[in-house]
């Protein structure tokens, strides 16, 4: 017979004993080097766990501001929500943010319970039934001698289910601010031993044996009776939303989503399903992971049953959770980090739990509202539609880019080169890439290097782009999450759109410009493609913070001198001079006439939905003329040539010198390049320029290329205006409704003046 081996230390907490247990795992081999790491103060976890090795992490998303609607006050409230789920909390706050701008929600507490059912077995089922008796008799005396072992559990009441020659005793009762399990479990113990002692002098009989738990309370299971009769906390939450909420918010209707919800309630309960809800138990357990709570009290306590009523104005919403087994002192509670979660959300402690409940059952009410509306509008199944190929290639690895590797990318000579990968979190990916992120695991964005050569030292960044076809399914499962019809469109269009070609051409043109001696770009070092594993970087000078004199400036019009700005045009009309840049096969020709299905739902709902301040009859206009685009830009006799088509101070820098510094050129295209002139002059213009400015700047650029007229330059820079408009600042408002970008309302705001005046004339 083989030797069972023993982990040691078993029934120990120490920083001794938990040394014992690595040792122990790294003898036979086991990892556990990364869950080791833990910062957790053993002296506070000595009842919370054994065999202690060390923490996994969760990562935490706060929701919120949701409004609370309680018989003192209104006030937002937030939580924080442990997943790892994409998309939970992002649901999740969708659905409080409905809640919150119809009005709030409110909940009512109906009662606090828990509940210990030991078991007796007596030899015949007389003695069963004089125990049974006798136990009601002596109620009052049992409530005395629990009250000896809590200071929370009050007792309610003994149920007494006899069973032919065996009792079940459902001990009830209050429990205060704590879940309750383990102080039932004292309390009822000492009233059992109590009672077995009174009932044996009373009568002389003993039970042939007991348990403290005959599984007649449910604990950590489903039960009709603990739904019915109560266990845990029974709260209600309601809340209304109107109907412009559901359609600005939700993307649906209140008919569509009363039209689908009776028939599906009807087929659950013929399914057997206990009680109806949408996924309760994902905002359920996401809090308790948060918040210290018994995670195996998920089961019971995700139990909901969502209801709905419809009238002329919107919806009424009613989620019932009626086993909500929860604590507000007591279990996980007292963690540094999970105490901080309850304390954030006002219900750390003592006189807190009925908050904490009614609190949970307004973001699982949020929750429900999100992920139904996202079903009934179609917005659930395109986020996870699949756009083509989904399967990984062998795709590279961080631990790939080691010196050599690295090295052999290097295109341009240097003496004594030497490379490493420095990791220093400072570098932020962009918009682009972050899309991307949401639907591919593989290496994207930025990784910083350090390059040492002869006698100098300096920062590169290798930059790894995602293939346009993950962009594209990016930004679909995003669209969904406002329009699905946008979702839809943005498929149907994907081909036209100025992410074709993103991976490879913004590498073609880095590599073209250095080879061109343009040097007004990040310099230039390497690059690799491999199309079989979907590789696609380029490596390029690290900008400095400290060496430029503008940067990030997206949101600080007023730093742009008129010499910044000029010396930015003289270098765009540089670029956009050289005729060789049409033979970068990747650029593909951009004419916006040819999703204007998608750009017009863009600028109706900008139209019809926002909130913010705009030029509304402009917008309309605009709207209305989208048809002719196409015969406007046959009439432009200014050619097309490359463009940036992401020109302004996001992507643009000062050095220090004065040299102007452009990069990210994954979005360029064919197009007019009076398109790169309005889109700077847009983000560096403040709200109040006046016509003589604009004029000023666009006669400057003019006059650099005298190949046309002044006439003909206007029309190039009314078209652009108002595709750029269409094309690209009604998608950064359209998709404010789930990131707002600082600068976007200000830049149409802007734009859509510049139009006004070069319709007026000079």
């Amino acid at each position: 017979m083989s030797i069972l081996p023993i982990i040691p230390g078993r029934g120990l907490v120490t920083k001794a004993s938990t040394q014992l247990r690595i040792d122990f795992l790294d003898a036979n081999s086991l990892p556990y080097k990364n869950i080791s790491e833990s910062t957790l103060d053993l002296d506070k976890i000595q009842n919370n766990i054994e065999s202690y090795i060390g923490t996994v992490e969760i990562p935490v998303g706060v929701v919120g501001p949701l409004l609370f609607k309680d018989e003192q006050q209104s006030e937002f409230v937030y939580c924080t929500a442990g997943t790892l789920e994409g998309a939970l909390v992002a649901s999740m706050n969708r659905g409080v943010r409905a809640i919150s701008l119809s009005g709030g929600f409110s909940a009512k507490i109906h009662w606090q319970k828990m509940c210990r059912a030991p078991l007796f077995l007596f030899e015949n089922e007389d003695h069963a039934g004089l125990f049974a008796k006798f136990t009601e008799s002596t109620f009052e005396k049992i409530k005395v001698v629990t009250k000896k072992y809590s200071n929370h559990a009050q007792l309610q009441e003994i149920k007494i289910i006899q069973q032919e020659n065996h009792v079940h005793l459902k001990f009830i009762y209050s429990t205060g601010d704590a879940s309750g399990q383990n102080m039932t479990t004292t309390c009822t113990w000492h009233a059992i031993l109590y009672l077995i002692e009174e009932f044996k002098a009373k009568t002389t009989i003993n039970p042939l044996d007991f348990v403290i738990e005959g599984n007649a309370s449910s604990d950590k299971k489903i039960s009709y009776t603990n739904i019915r009769e109560g266990r845990g906390i029974h709260v209600v939450a309601e809340c209304f939303l109107s109907e412009k909420i559901i359609r600005e918010v939700l993307r649906t209707t209140s008919e569509k989503m009363e039209n689908f919800f009776h028939p599906s309630i009807k087929l659950a309960k013929e399914d057997g399903m206990v009680g109806y809800n949408i996924n309760v138990a994902n905002a359920i357990a996401s809090i308790f992971v948060a918040t210290g709570q018994d995670l195996a009290s998920i089961h019971e306590s995700g139990v909901g049953i969502l209801n709905l009523k419809r009238n002329d104005s919107g919806l009424l919403f009613q989620l019932t959770l009626p086993n909500l087994v929860i604590g507000t002192i007591g279990g996980g509670t007292h963690l540094s980090k999970q105490s901080e979660a309850l304390a954030m959300m006002g219900c750390l402690g003592t006189g807190k739990v009925e908050r904490f409940a009614q609190l949970i059952a307004g973001y699982a009410l949020g929750l429900e509202i999100s992920t139904y509306s996202a079903i009934v509008s179609g917005e659930f199944a395109k986020a996870h539609e699949k756009l083509g190929r989904n399967k990984p290639k062998q795709w590279l690895l961080k631990s790939e880019l080691t010196p050599s590797f690295l090295l052999s990318c290097i295109e341009i000579p240097l003496t004594n080169p030497k490379i490493e990968i420095i990791e220093e979190s400072i570098l932020e990916n962009g918009i682009i890439t972050n899309v991307a992120a949401k639907i591919s695991k593989k290496l994207m964005g930025f990784t910083l290097l350090k390059l040492d050569h002869g006698n100098q030292t300096e920062k590169l960044i290798l930059k790894s782009k995602p293939l346009d076809e993950e962009i594209i399914k990016g930004l679909h499962m995003i669209a969904a999450s406002i329009d699905p019809t946008i979702s839809d469109l943005i498929k149907e269009y994907r081909n036209v759109l100025e992410y074709k070609n993103c991976h490879i051409k913004e590498i073609e043109i880095n590599q073209f410009l250095h080879s061109c001696k343009f040097n007004f770009i990040p310099s230039y070092y390497g690059q690799m493609q491999n199309n079989s594993r979907e590789i696609y970087f380029f490596i390029q000078e690290f900008l400095d913070y400290s060496r430029l004199a503008i940067v990030n400036s997206e949101n600080n019009p007023e730093i742009w001198q008129k010499d910044n700005i000029k010396d930015v045009l003289s270098v765009i009309s540089e670029f956009h001079s050289n005729k060789k840049t049409k033979e970068i096969k990747s650029i593909p020709e951009f004419s916006a006439w040819k999703a204007l299905p998608l750009y017009a739902k863009l600028l109706s709902i900008i139209i019809t939905e926002k909130t913010e301040s705009y030029n509304i009859p402009k917008l309309k206009h605009l709207l209305a003329d989208i048809s002719s685009w196409e015969a406007e830009a046959t009439e432009i006799k200014v050619n097309k040539v490359v463009i940036h088509n992401d020109f302004n101070p996001r992507n643009i820098a000062i050095r220090k010198n004065k040299t102007p510094v452009i990069y990210d050129w994954e979005l360029a295209v064919i197009d007019f390049p009076s398109r790169d002139v309005v889109e700077f002059l847009s983000f560096i213009f403040p709200i109040s320029f006046t016509k003589e400015e604009m004029y000023h700047y666009l006669n400057y650029y003019s006059e650099l290329n005298k190949t046309y007229t002044k006439e003909e330059w206007n029309k190039a820079y009314k078209y652009s205006l108002k595709t750029y408009i269409a094309t690209r600042l009604a998608f950064y408002e359209v998709a404010g409704i789930l990131i707002k970008y600082d600068f976007s309302n200000r830049v149409l705001n802007v734009a859509l003046r510049m139009l006004d005046f070069l319709e007026e004339g000079e």
